[in-house]
């Protein structure tokens, strides 16, 4: 029954959801003064505006509408983007792509060298972008890592603009991905140089020191409430029917609940504690999202009283047979999230046609759903052994998590998981969403012990969380293992099978599992109300979760 639950779930979270029904909330945001407007809510802030910072599935739904890249994802879809067309040469590792004639939003033509810029300064460790490792491992782009990783001159990168008009990328290898990938990333989105260098560190801080290539330009960043409005230069701006965009940063879930009730929102993710109430009106969806929960651990890090547990292997897996994921969800989500044991999020596309989650039975070789606490003690005894600690009572550690409500809760109950069946103490430390993901931020200066995230992927690939585990990648966890890069260096360099690819992806992961990498937690799936009037709103669990550029009004 659990099977066949998720599986009907994984097909909702691939639905292009237009939603048209008889219920309408108490009011009518989506028209304004004879507009067409699109108001919605966030409950966390975007760290920031600047493309090759931008580093949250947040982020890029914002640059997903005010950017225009090679090409634009939507929903799965593949079609032209800047470029109207390209070559791609015999061996698949050479892209050479033919810009249409567009403009940015003050008129100035958009040109080949703004992406070659764009993409050089995204992949410079000088930039300091968090998705430096982005265009090497995510992509494969020539000399791609000894850019970003071993101090080469940025002007090796594969990539150039041959004349105004055409932009040619070098990859390593074939990536099949490639075309979906760049159409949904922000950060490889064109960037004007004259732009940045007129603004320095300022570039972007507000909606007037940026230009925009998108469907929609930020007009204005006051008082919580993030504008946007339609972009007259953009290319296809015909087809662009939404005046203006309004996206609040709401912290408290059921305030956003209230406004949209009130008719100020036409779009509001619902906390699963209330779900229950809402799930049989019409104008009720939920999607999944991609996410897949689960806790970093810094295996550099010391407990309180410095003792170098993280490191332990030993120690790292008594924290996951310690954790019974099907309680936890149903106390932490109100049971509305998929208790999962591993890495990949089950979506992907696997084998033959199937999933990853119907490829591959992670409950076969992952940590046990329901925990085995007995096991957990056995794993812990060991590390006590090996770092010379005599009572589990002298094991301290600190739990980080966000400032958001539901964090606090998961929190809470990791917490008292993990001093229930193993006898340490857990604190936790809250610190805000910017706090955790900027560049200079928790987790990629490693303050922290063990930390809530999770991650939604880029593209249709499980090297896509996979890649964040490469010794290379320390933006969220300096975690390495050599036989872990050599097995995905295998897989990538499996061209002529793709099947066997996808088996060697997959020994990968179990490797990171039998070397307590991470702490799996759950994969989410989003529950929220929209307002019937709104039409082409786009869920998709790659990268951007909700997508209104291409939106509409009923009249």
């Amino acid at each position: 029954m659990k099977k066949r639950l998720f599986a009907l779930v994984m097909v909702a979270a691939m639905i292009i959801a237009t939603l048209a029904s008889c219920s309408t909330p108490g009011g009518d945001s989506s028209s304004d003064g004879g507009e067409k407007v699109f108001k919605y809510a966030v409950n966390t802030e975007p760290t920031t505006f600047d493309p090759s910072m931008a580093n949250s599935i947040g982020d890029n739904e914002i640059l997903h509408a005010n950017t225009e890249g090679l090409t634009r994802n939507t929903g799965g879809e593949v079609t032209p983007g800047l470029a109207e067309s390209w070559d791609v040469s015999e061996d698949g590792t050479v892209y050479t792509f033919h810009l249409r004639d567009a403009n940015w939003s003050d008129g100035q033509p958009i040109t080949a060298q703004d992406f070659e810029y764009s993409w050089k300064r995204l992949c410079d460790p000088a930039t300091g972008s968090q998705y430096s490792w982005y265009p090497a491992d995510a992509l494969g782009i020539k000399n791609a890592a000894a850019v970003a990783y071993d101090g080469a001159p940025v002007d090796e990168l594969g990539v150039k603009a041959i004349d105004d008009k055409t932009f040619e990328v070098t990859l390593e290898q074939p990536l099949e991905v490639f075309l979906s990938a760049i159409g949904m990333m922000g950060n490889l989105a064109p960037i004007r140089q004259d732009v940045v260098e007129q603004y320095g560190k300022e570039f972007a801080a507000t909606a007037d020191k940026n230009v925009y290539s998108g469907p929609f330009m930020l007009t204005s960043t006051e008082n919580n409430v993030y504008v946007f409005e339609k972009n007259p230069e953009f290319w296809d701006a015909e087809n662009i029917k939404l005046d203006r965009v309004e996206l609040n940063y709401i912290e408290k879930a059921d305030t956003a609940l209230a406004m949209y009730e009130n008719g100020e929102l036409d779009f509001v993710r619902l906390d699963n504690a209330v779900v229950e109430n809402y799930k049989d009106r019409d104008d009720y969806g939920i999607f999944l999202n991609g996410n897949v929960d689960y806790c970093y651990i810094n295996p550099e890090a010391t407990d309180a009283a410095g003792h170098p547990v993280w490191g332990n292997q030993n120690f790292r897996l008594a924290l996951n047979y310690a954790l019974n994921r099907t309680e936890y969800n149903q106390l932490a989500n109100s049971g509305l999230y998929t208790p999962y044991n591993a890495l990949c999020f089950p979506g992907l596309t696997g084998k033959g046609g199937k999933t990853y989650g119907e490829t591959y039975d992670v409950n076969s070789y992952a940590y046990p759903i329901d925990g085995d606490v007995e096991q957990a003690q056995k794993y812990l005894a060991d590390a006590m052994s090996e770092l010379g600690i005599s009572d589990p009572s002298e094991i301290e550690i600190e739990y980080v998590t966000t400032d958001a409500e539901s964090n606090k809760k998961i929190a809470e109950v990791i917490q008292e998981q993990w001093q229930n069946a193993l006898g340490i103490k857990v604190n936790i430390r809250q610190v805000t969403y910017q706090e955790i993901y900027a560049p200079d931020g928790t987790f990629a200066t490693g303050d922290y012990q063990v930390g809530y995230a999770g991650w939604g992927p880029d593209y249709d690939d499980p090297t896509t969380y996979l890649n964040l585990w490469l010794s290379s990648n320390d933006a969220y966890t300096p975690y390495a293992n050599p036989e872990y890069d050599a097995k995905l260096a295998e897989a990538q360099a499996e061209l002529d099978d793709p099947d066997k690819r996808m088996d060697l992806l997959n020994e990968a992961e179990q490797i990171l599992i039998s070397d307590g990498a991470w702490v799996p937690l759950q994969a989410r799936n989003q529950s929220y109300l929209l307002n019937p009037k709104m039409k082409d709103v786009t869920f998709y669990s790659f990268s951007i979760n909700i997508d209104w550029a291409y939106a509409d009004v009923a009249e």
